[in-house]
């Protein structure tokens, strides 16, 4: 008897899944519905359809279909639709047009071919065919499509829309074409809502003013807003500009570069390097930190490196360099003349340097201080640097032991072809200076005074010295001068502060102040 109850239990419990699972599989799949003006059957000439001629309508869910003609098979809830052309409503945001149309209330799938259109909200999709999927809220195609949104017009072989996020992938030969640039690339994700593309291959846009080159980041077509990552390259007629990273809008025409920033200008000859940059374009001005660098290219490969904490430069409307300013830990170098400093400004029309805050410059073995120093730069051959107030310039003699000094009120200093040539002293001219034979023999040492002195060079060297207006001073021997009268009041020796190669631009900033520096002086018991 208890065998009997579990086997009827077992046969109920069986029924009972197969009628809930064809109640389940009859409520997932809903039949199609249809009415037409006219219904044909003929068994021989389309077996197992029906036959819908004029004003058809079809009905499934929330999706409605309309056509002139149609091939109903409602065994397998499936039906070919016919019109000029069908037109499918998939709830209130999809519209669906094409010549023909298959739909499979099973599949839920309407599959569009012949001048097939696909529209949502403000986007128009076409293609020869287009499939939608309804559970998924997705359309795509396989052999090419162009969508318009707004100002926007994307093509590419493979797209997937999907109508629920707004988003629609492109993958191979992509390009997009927007207000401002023209694009290409092997895929991208669009947002139609937003009007925004996202980068995720290396994608090409093109403009009237530039090419740019980005492998991720996205960009507001509406609203020209881009942030780019990934190896930017941006190109225009002078410039480069390669960055980790670029925001840039193109309305304010205000742009930021992130890591390893390099601008370079073949034009104008000047590269800027930085992992920090902001561009001001209609602001006229750009501003780098963190690492900058401003290489001022020679066209004789003998370049000129200037770092510091913040560079500043301003440009003219035409987009040209009219000031730059370094603040801030200011050191330069090149191969013939080296310098630090705390600020510097360079006036590029009058060709006009000026450093400031404690300002030392060294050429050959030559060391040049002042409370201010300028360089005016005549041509490209004659420079002429003004050293104003506290002007001092030093040269070691016996490796360090021993220096000849020049200092006076304002020193004007003539370098041609990169070597120093005359230097004229004005007001309370002093000098001390080694005098040696060929062999470098100590002769004598020439202290001297007067108002005003010039001093030639030869190989940046001091070769001879004149003085003016009744000079005060004696040609002492090695033993007769005292070490405290060897050296002129305020006397420094900054040589720790020199940068020797590009990499010490970024090491040993020398003080802001004068006389916090650290300075070498030669032993204090020489020649007592």
């Amino acid at each position: 008897m208890n065998k009997c109850w579990v086997v009827v239990r077992t046969v109920v419990f069986i029924l009972f899944l197969l009628v809930t699972s064809r109640i389940s599989y009859a409520q997932s799949n809903k039949k199609i519905n249809t009415r037409a003006d006219l219904l044909e059957y003929d068994e021989n000439y389309l077996p197992g359809a029906q036959r819908l001629l004029g004003h058809v309508v079809f009905q499934h869910e929330n999706t409605i279909g309309y056509c002139d003609s149609a091939h109903f098979y409602e065994n397998e809830n499936y039906l070919i639709a016919f019109g000029k052309p069908v037109r499918i409503l998939v709830g209130d945001s999809v519209k669906l047009y094409g010549r023909k149309a298959y739909y499979s209330g099973n599949e839920k799938t309407a599959s569009l071919a012949k001048k097939v259109e696909m529209v949502h909200g403000t986007s128009h999709l076409y293609s020869d065919s287009i499939v939608y999927d309804l559970q998924n809220d997705v359309g795509y195609y396989l052999t090419g499509g162009t969508m318009i949104n707004r100002e926007d017009t994307l093509y590419s072989v493979i797209g997937h829309y999907y109508t629920k996020t707004d988003e629609v992938w492109l993958t191979d030969s992509v390009w997009l074409k927007s207000t401002s640039y023209m694009m290409d690339c092997d895929s991208l994700l669009y947002n139609t809502f937003r009007e925004t593309v996202y980068f995720v291959s290396r994608t090409h846009m093109v403009s009237d003013e530039n090419v740019i080159y980005t492998s991720s980041g996205w960009y507001e077509t509406k609203n020209d807003l881009a942030t780019l990552t990934g190896d930017v390259e941006l190109y225009n007629s002078s410039q480069k500009l390669v960055a980790d990273s670029v925001y840039y809008d193109r309305n304010l025409r205000y742009g930021i570069g992130w890591n390893n920033v390099v601008i370079s200008d073949t034009v104008k000859g000047y590269m800027l390097k930085g992992n920090y940059v902001e561009h001001h374009e209609l602001g006229g001005y750009s501003i780098a930190t963190d690492s900058n660098q401003l290489i001022l290219i020679d066209d004789s490969k003998d370049s000129l490196f200037l770092h510091s904490d913040t560079l500043r430069i301003l440009f003219d409307s035409l987009q040209e360099p009219q000031n730059m300013s370094a603040f801030n830990k200011v050191k330069f170098y090149r191969r013939d003349m080296q310098g630090v400093c705390d600020s510097l400004a360079y006036n590029v029309k009058d060709s006009l340097i000026l450093m400031f805050h404690n300002p030392v410059v060294w050429s050959g073995d030559n060391q040049l201080s002042a409370d201010t120093i300028t360089f005016y730069m005549k041509d490209s051959s004659n420079v002429i640097v003004t050293l104003h107030k506290s002007s001092y310039i030093v040269s070691s003699v016996f490796d360090a032991t021993e220096f000849n000094q020049i200092k006076g009120i304002r020193i004007e200093g003539h370098i041609k072809d990169k070597q120093l040539q005359t230097v004229y002293v004005y007001n309370n001219a002093e000098c001390v200076y080694f005098i040696t034979d060929e062999d470098t023999a100590l002769l004598g040492v020439n202290v001297s005074a007067t108002s005003e002195m010039k001093i030639l060079f030869t190989d940046n060297e001091i070769d001879g010295i004149v003085f003016y207006n009744d000079p005060d001073g004696k040609i002492y021997s090695d033993s007769e001068l005292p070490a405290k009268d060897r050296l002129l009041k305020d006397f420094r020796w900054l040589q720790f502060y020199r940068p020797e190669t590009v990499e010490e631009l970024y090491v040993n900033p020398i003080p802001r102040v004068k006389g916090e520096e650290q300075s070498v002086l030669p032993p204090s018991d020489t020649n007592q």
